[in-house]
């Protein structure tokens, strides 16, 4: 028998030692034959990738390490922990897009071979990448012309190097601008812009507009670029001369002779600038144009038959464009013939002339011609202010030319005198030029980005003042007007000396990221943009909702002041209505009265005879909370007990005399206690008139009466 349990006992330890033997050995848990792990590209190296499922223990049982020696993993002593060395790129840039190594199990103590362990850790994709505009910034010409609609830029596109997916399918948008009217893309996933504004070379030669992309991530990473587009003119306007009206004169008997007008000479323009095309004049055919020529490319206009007449001289003159016969303009020019005699002395027919240009009147050109009585070879003509022969002079026709450039911001007003001196006789006029000021000056800030940052703030209301911008314009008396366009620019306010509003309260986005733009009040107008954003981060909550938070808790609080007040009026109703046959006397908290030089009390019946009255727990606290605050008790405890009973319409009942010494309140009701020798006999009188009931007792050890008054 003892041999059958000793070889139990040893069947059983040789079955626990087998199972420790195949516990210990280096299979996997699950009976697999490789392990796999799934790894973010964005694991902080030293984390921990997966845990091998070998059944030994590292500790004890078996040895673990790797048979590469190069790999972005390494295993924890002592441990079956897989512990990333080295970082994770699922684009395979900055790291390995996957891990593939292999892990040596050893059996300590024993002689059996090493276990090979693959281990395939495969790196999910993060949107750690921004997507990339290929050939930015890009530049177009566009013809005036296009037509809306037109497709203007085909096959821009951005890259996103994260995986197939959200993070790398890229939407495009046109971000709000002073010039994003005028291009759109055909569709948020094609790179494909189209014209939805028409343009005026004329009025906007040049527009840069924002393009941006961004991926589907959450938070989405985004690029942003320009696109240029250079306006081009188009031949759609018609030449224009500078006068709807020439005058001039000539001398009818003198041939050869050319016509001299005043204040200008006949001249025209191709008001397609960016064409500039050249104009050939001639003279509408009619009956007095055959004494008359033109010269084609300087529009002089030359007297080619004798021709004497007392009336003037109507022509009209024609300017055509050289390369479009189709495009031209029509002026009409007055003459009228001189008679001079050779004894006639050279004299100026006007005193003095005064002529308006604009600044960007070209150099060369015939600002004014003076005209004369006398047409003669010698005649001499000369500007006696030497300052003045800087911009201007003056030919032997009488023709005052511009020699440069003029600035309106420099010089508004030139004026001088010129001189005519025919070799015997000279004669003097004045001559006054304004210049008119041209719109040539776009608005520039003084930044080239405005940013704003709103700190540490714990109190906000608004319209609240967040900065100022300035702008300058190099045409003096252009005003500047500001304005703030983008997503949420509603929210701001921006007046014309550039101080910035926030005009409402903001709940939930906290930067904003605007376009600042100045605009002139010259014509056509010019403007320009800036960056703008303001970050409110760092503003506190409860700053920022002050409108819906606290006003929503003051509301809640005084809401529920209404509903207590309504719910005790309701129950000092239902105690008056709920009444009984039995008298029930006012309980009143007992107080020390420190004032005992009071020696008037009013105590007040609170219900009708033959009614009981009672205070609820809630108004006894109240009323011995006021005991308890205030020192002359006794006063305070009369005062509420006479409040009472005006409260309900009961004559006053009056001791003298009393001194009180204590107060305190029992089952039986309020009592109060006084000297023996005061007569308590009034009390019982005047408290069977309002159906209150007293009874007294005397005591005899300290000389005092006790006296409980019911209601």
């Amino acid at each position: 028998m003892w041999k059958n349990g000793a070889l139990i006992l040893f069947g059983l330890c040789f079955v626990e030692a087998q199972i420790h033997l195949i516990d210990s050995r280096c299979y996997l848990a699950e009976g697999g034959s490789a392990e796999n792990f799934l790894a973010s590209e964005d694991a902080a190296v030293g984390s921990v990738l997966g845990v091998l499922s070998i059944n030994g223990d590292p500790k004890s049982d078996i040895s673990l390490s790797l048979r590469e020696k190069d790999s972005p993993v390494t295993i924890a002593s002592l441990s079956k922990n897989i512990i990333l060395s080295k970082p994770l790129d699922k684009e395979g840039l900055e790291g390995p897009a996957s891990v593939y190594v292999n892990v040596i199990c050893d059996r300590r103590m024993s002689n059996d071979p090493s276990f090979l362990i693959p281990v395939n850790i495969r790196v999910t994709d993060v949107n750690d990448n921004s997507p990339a505009w290929v050939g930015a910034p890009y530049f177009v010409n566009i013809s005036e012309v296009t037509i809306v609609g037109t497709r203007i830029l085909q096959g821009i596109r951005a890259i996103d190097m994260d995986q197939p997916g959200p993070y790398s399918t890229i939407e495009y948008q046109v971000l709000p601008g002073p010039h994003s009217k005028f291009v759109a893309f055909i569709s948020p996933l094609e790179g494909t812009l189209v014209l939805k504004h028409e343009l005026d070379y004329e009025t906007l030669k040049n527009l840069t507009i924002v393009l941006r992309a961004q991926d589907q991530g959450v938070p989405p990473k985004y690029s942003d670029t320009t696109l240029t587009i250079f306006v081009l003119d188009a031949d759609d306007q018609n030449p224009k001369f500078n006068q709807d009206v020439y005058q001039g004169s000539f001398q009818g008997d003198s041939i050869p002779s050319t016509v001299i007008f005043h204040p200008e000479s006949i001249r025209a323009i191709d008001q397609d600038s960016g064409i500039n095309a050249s104009l050939i004049y001639s003279i509408v055919p009619s009956s007095q144009s055959t004494f008359f020529t033109i010269d084609p490319k300087t529009a002089v206009l030359r007297i080619a038959k004798h021709f004497n007449s007392s009336n003037t001289v109507t022509l009209v003159v024609k300017a055509t464009q050289s390369d479009n016969v189709d495009r031209y303009a029509l002026t009409t020019v007055i003459l009228s013939q001189l008679h001079s005699t050779n004894n006639e002395k050279a004299a100026f027919i006007r005193s003095s002339y005064r002529v308006k240009i604009k600044e960007n009147y070209n150099p060369g050109s015939t600002v004014l011609n003076l005209v004369t009585n006398n047409v003669a070879w010698n005649n001499n003509f000369r500007i006696l202010n030497e300052s003045e022969l800087y911009w201007f002079s003056v030919d032997q026709n009488g023709d005052i030319k511009l020699n440069r450039w003029l600035d309106y911001e420099t010089q508004p007003i030139h004026k001088f005198t010129v001189q005519l001196n025919d070799g015997s006789n000279q004669d003097f006029t004045e001559v006054l030029i304004e210049v008119l000021d041209v719109n040539d000056w776009e608005p520039r800030f003084r930044k080239p980005h405005y940013i704003f940052e709103i700190r540490n703030l714990t109190k906000m209301s608004t319209p609240f003042f967040i900065g100022k911008v300035e702008a300058a314009d190099g045409d003096v008396r252009d005003k500047i007007t500001y304005a703030i366009q983008g997503e949420h620019a509603n929210l701001f306010f921006i007046n014309s000396s550039g101080n910035l509003w926030l005009k409402y309260n903001i709940t939930d986005k906290k930067i904003f990221k605007l376009h600042l733009i100045a605009t002139d009040s010259g014509f056509p107008p010019k403007s320009t943009s800036v960056p703008l954003s303001i970050d409110f981060e760092d503003i506190s909550e409860s700053a920022l909702k002050w409108t819906t938070t606290t006003i929503s808790a003051l509301t809640a609080v005084t809401v529920l002041c209404v509903l207590a007040t309504l719910a005790v009026l309701i129950y000092f109703c239902r105690l008056s209505v709920n009444k009984t046959n039995r008298n029930v006397p006012m309980l009143i908290s007992r107080s020390k009265a420190l004032n005992k030089s009071s020696n008037i009390g009013i105590i007040t019946a609170n219900n009708t005879r033959g009614s009981n009255s009672s205070i609820s727990a809630s108004a006894s606290t109240i009323i011995a909370a006021s005991l308890e605050r205030d020192h002359d008790s006794y006063t305070t405890t009369i005062r509420d007990i006479v409040n009472r009973a005006q409260q309900h319409n009961k004559p006053t009942i009056r001791s003298s005399d009393i001194e009180q010494d204590s107060l305190t309140n029992s089952e039986n009701g309020f009592h109060c206690t006084f000297p023996s020798n005061q007569n308590s006999t009034s009390w019982h009188q005047r408290s069977s008139m309002l159906g209150a009931k007293v009874t007294s007792d005397n005591d005899a050890s300290n000389g005092e009466n006790k006296l409980t008054v019911y209601f």
